[in-house]
């Protein structure tokens, strides 16, 4: 699993894709810092992050969107699929690699921190909690894309697939905030990833949304390996 590891993270940097992807990661963020915090003067770093996640139905298939497909364009797939690796390292190896370029582009916004710091007094313990939050919905929505990529043909139709998804996921926040039904409002409430990082950036900092994240990204990659098995298999 190692050696994937490096050769998918050598790829993200040997291609566009990895700087594509800091690219826009750094743009979105430096325009919600610059709009949000500097010419707001706000202090808070956490509400950047939390204006930063409506955008990420944008932002994670684009890294994710050459996971799988780039071997089914090249004719690559049947070679890594016969390979001594199971189907568990190339999947894990994969999504290490694309968490490792998001870890990167998270630690690139340490600038903005840095500059609030500066010239404020932020509260150090919402600011690591909204870091810990956006890392940990970052990694979930990058396990989704990952399991999304895993039926698609092409990169286009992995990005489209991928966006549209999210941006589903994102939008049933607002709709389980907006009303309460019996039924209904739980299960809304549990597909909705983001309405857990609200807590984060309030600087809460509870077992419940981590196990939360932690849970939905397992089953995940658990997927995503059962789908490649049944792929293998056909």
């Amino acid at each position: 699993m190692n050696s994937l590891f490096k050769k998918e993270l050598a790829g993200y940097f040997g291609s566009p894709f990895g700087f594509v992807f800091l690219g826009v990661f750094m743009l979105t963020a430096g325009i919600v810092f610059t709009s949000y915090n500097l010419l707001g003067a706000n202090g808070n770093l956490a509400g950047t992050f939390d204006m930063l996640r409506n955008f990420s139905f944008i932002l994670f298939p684009t890294l994710t969107m050459r996971i799988f497909a780039e071997e089914r364009r090249n004719g690559a797939e049947q070679l890594l699929m016969t390979s001594r690796l199971s189907i568990p390292e190339i999947v894990l190896g994969k999504f290490f690699a694309a968490c490792t370029v998001f870890l990167a582009a998270l630690a690139s916004t340490l600038i903005f921190a840095g500059i609030i710091f500066r010239f404020g007094s932020p509260n150090t313990g919402l600011l690591a909690a909204s870091y810990l939050g956006f890392f940990l919905l970052g990694i979930t929505m990058i396990s989704i894309c990952t399991f999304i990529s895993s039926f698609a043909e092409s990169q286009i139709t992995a990005a489209i697939a991928s966006s549209g998804i999210l941006f589903f996921l994102v939008l049933l926040s607002s709709f389980a905030r907006s009303f309460y039904l019996p039924v209904l409002t739980p299960i809304l409430r549990a597909l909705a990833i983001t309405i857990r990082y609200d807590e984060f950036t309030r600087g809460i900092l509870r077992p419940g949304p981590v196990v939360y994240y932690l849970a939905v990204t397992s089953l995940s990659i658990l997927f995503t390996v059962k789908a490649l098995e049944l792929r293998r298999y056909e």
